[in-house]
């Protein structure tokens, strides 16, 4: 099995009193595209700025490509990152903020030219080279941002929440072009975010963060399919799947959970799942089947419909539950309708009602 070309063991970290990572550990390989998630807080920020080398490392090791870097200055490390607020020099012409870091470097003249034109070429800026960055839209300093980090030829690429200030209909343009970079480059690239769109769609791997630890990492169909805890299944998803806490019990001779008010939702079958156990009961919303016939299944309530385009979110009230539902069909409801919702037992997500972890 060949090396990690990233690898972070057991890295630890505290400002003051306060504990913010607490024994990272992650492998990353050669030409990987991993995405670091999680909520305001979890610590993910903090893990890209001690691999750039922003922040000190007082436990643990953080190794790339073979060397351990803990005491290798940032500018040394080989790495180039790219920050959500563009950090262009606001006096400089594109073509200068390019030439910036490489000049710094002493890099000859003959070849600072050759690697602006790399940049230009593959982030289509050659007709901005002369402008100047107030003269640029959000998206276009963005590139030039992501050229000022491709022209030092890094052997890693760190980008922490890049797409933060765009509006919606630029980040979904800018997350396919940062991804047709990687994948023409072949580089490594380690990219964080609290957008889980983002980590779905861009990603090879997906770490999930929460209070400084990882919860769990893996290809991002894999999280979204197996989630192994409840942090992990109510993060991952849009709209996020439901999570109810209730008890297992038999019902009409087949495995439920009775979430209370009467309400028993089905499962299938599974080993270590025993009668009597607390538990989180997790479904998403496109594995509700949706009948507008209230003669069978669960039978709920429309309290909201969110139109979106080719599908149709609902949110219904079923004793005193809120579910949330999805449809493909041009449904005739409003709130207030009366609908019914059937499960799909095979597709339930168990949880330890008290571990949170899956079962």
């Amino acid at each position: 099995m060949d090396a990690p070309f990233v690898a972070l063991q057991d890295l630890r970290k505290s400002f003051g009193t306060t504990d913010v990572l607490h024994g990272i550990n992650l492998e990353i390989p050669q030409h990987a595209f991993v995405v670091l998630v999680g909520p305001s807080g979890c610590g993910k920020s903090t893990l890209l700025r001690m691999i750039a080398g922003l922040e000190k490392i007082k436990h643990g090791r953080i190794v790339i490509d073979g060397e351990i870097v803990n005491r290798v200055h940032a500018k040394n490390r080989g790495i180039a990152m790219v920050f959500q607020n563009y950090a262009l020099y606001p006096h400089m012409s594109v073509r200068e903020n390019l030439a910036f870091s490489l000049e710094m470097l002493k890099t000859e003249t003959s070849e600072v030219e050759r690697r602006i034109k790399t940049a230009a070429d593959i982030l289509q800026l050659e007709q901005l080279l002369d402008r100047l960055p107030a003269q640029l839209s959000g998206g276009q300093r963005q590139r030039v941002a992501m050229g000022r980090a491709l022209v030092r030829e890094p052997k890693l690429f760190l980008f922490d929440e890049p797409l933060s200030n765009l509006d919606a209909k630029l980040r979904v343009e800018m997350r396919a072009e940062i991804r047709a970079l990687h994948q023409r480059l072949e580089s490594t690239t380690i990219y964080v975010t609290h957008d889980q769109v983002e980590a779905m769609t861009m990603s090879d791997i997906v770490v999930v963060m929460n209070a400084g630890r990882i919860e769990q990492s893996g290809p991002p169909l894999e999280l979204y399919d197996r989630p192994a805890t409840e942090f992990v299944a109510a993060f991952m998803g849009s709209p996020a799947m439901n999570l109810l806490r209730g008890r297992v019990v038999r019902a009409d001779g087949a495995p439920a959970v009775d979430v209370g008010e009467g309400l028993f939702l089905p499962f299938d079958d599974r080993a270590g799942v025993r009668e009597g156990m607390e538990v989180v009961y997790g479904l998403r919303p496109e594995h509700l089947a949706i009948s507008p016939d209230p003669a069978s299944g669960l039978i709920g309530e429309v309290a909201l419909v969110e139109p979106a385009g080719w599908e149709t979110h609902l949110h219904a009230d079923i004793h005193g539950r809120r579910f949330r539902a999805i449809s493909t069909e041009r449904l005739d409801v409003t709130p207030g309708s009366r609908i019914a919702l059937a499960p799909d037992p095979t597709r339930v997500h168990l949880f330890d009602g008290s571990s949170g972890a899956r079962l």
